[in-house]
């Protein structure tokens, strides 16, 4: 396994999915230990994405085998990051964080561990933006789940570990670029920019196969209220986050328009990353130890055909300028 460090991030490149999914899973089982050993209340801030599939599966089965872990999550709360404004009854449910993290995790968890009575999912209703913008059920949902998010996270005698990803625009949970970084600590609603929709299109194929598929607009904790979390570990194993891995790890820089890479400002964090996920960003590295401050051709038309969009031409260009825009405000080109 490699290691480097960006900022106060300790970053573990592990060959594949698999063996990021295993590492993670035995330092987040680790640290919910050590917090229960020290008398503090546990609580797990999960991500919903395909990134955390590899973690889910390891996590469960590390679970089988490990009758302390088990006791552990008997007195565990679990909490989520963001979703979209789906209720359950309505038919697209299955596109919904909680759909996923119960199918996933919860469930498979549930049948070695017994029922957990510390699951708090983020209930909303679907209720929709207001035209005029006036509060909605979900908004006050939201809200309700915030305090209750940040009550845990305020609380020295509870331990927080956060697991979370990185999205192909640098998103963390669905705080993109479009909200400051110095926004306080809350859940905020935001909506679906040209790159984030890119990402939901790859990532469920099934259900959205058009940029009209994708919810509008999603709840989300901002940055502020992630870096209050005491422990946080960063999983990416997708060739498609080479571009976000990059730039958020690539140099010290802090930049709002890849709002991960304020996770280099947390004192206890860690980045698993995969050899695929992190090519760029090795190869960056590589070039800028040799007394190169660009990255090479090869790496910049790689990352450009990450955004290809062959039926949308114009959404591609624009996508591949924004980043475009962030590799030269990092110095790359």
């Amino acid at each position: 396994m490699k290691e480097l460090k960006s900022g106060q991030v300790r970053v573990y490149i592990t060959p594949d999915e698999a063996g990021m999914g295993a590492f993670s899973a035995r330092e987040v089982a680790r640290k919910l230990k050590e917090a229960a050993s020290a008398g503090k209340e546990p609580v797990l801030w999960l991500m919903a994405a395909p990134s955390g599939f590899a973690f889910y599966k390891s996590f469960v089965d590390l679970c089988r085998d490990d009758k302390v872990l088990q006791k552990v999550l008997q007195k565990t709360r679990f909490y989520q990051f963001d979703d979209y404004p789906v209720g359950r009854k309505d038919p697209r449910f299955p596109i919904t964080f909680r759909h996923l993290l119960e199918t996933y995790f919860f469930n498979p968890l549930q049948q070695i561990v017994g029922k957990l009575d510390g699951i708090h999912l983020l209930e909303l209703m679907g209720t929709g933006a207001d035209p005029k913008d006036r509060p909605t059920e979900d908004d006050a949902i939201a809200a309700q789940y915030a305090r209750e998010v940040m009550a845990a996270l305020d609380d020295p005698n509870v331990y927080v570990v956060e697991l979370k990803g990185i999205g192909m625009d640098g998103h963390w949970g669905f705080h993109g670029s479009e909200t400051p970084l110095d926004t306080p600590p809350q859940i905020i609603r935001v909506p679906m920019n040209s790159q984030n929709i890119h990402q939901q299109k790859i990532d469920w194929p099934l259900y959205f196969k058009t940029d009209a598929d994708v919810p509008r607009f999603a709840y989300s904790f901002t940055v502020s209220a992630f870096l209050k979390a005491d422990f946080i570990i960063d999983n990416v194993p997708q060739p498609t986050k080479e571009y976000s891995v990059l730039a958020t790890y690539g140099t010290e820089d802090v930049l709002n328009e890849i709002p991960s890479s304020a996770l280099k400002t947390h004192p206890n964090a860690m980045a698993v990353l995969t050899e695929a996920s992190s090519r760029a960003l090795q190869e960056y590295r590589n070039r800028v130890a040799a007394g190169h401050r660009n990255l090479s051709t090869q790496t910049l038309e790689r990352l450009r055909e990450l955004w290809k969009e062959p039926d949308r031409p114009e959404v591609e260009g624009e996508n591949i300028e924004t980043m475009m825009r962030v590799l030269r405000k990092l110095g790359m080109i």
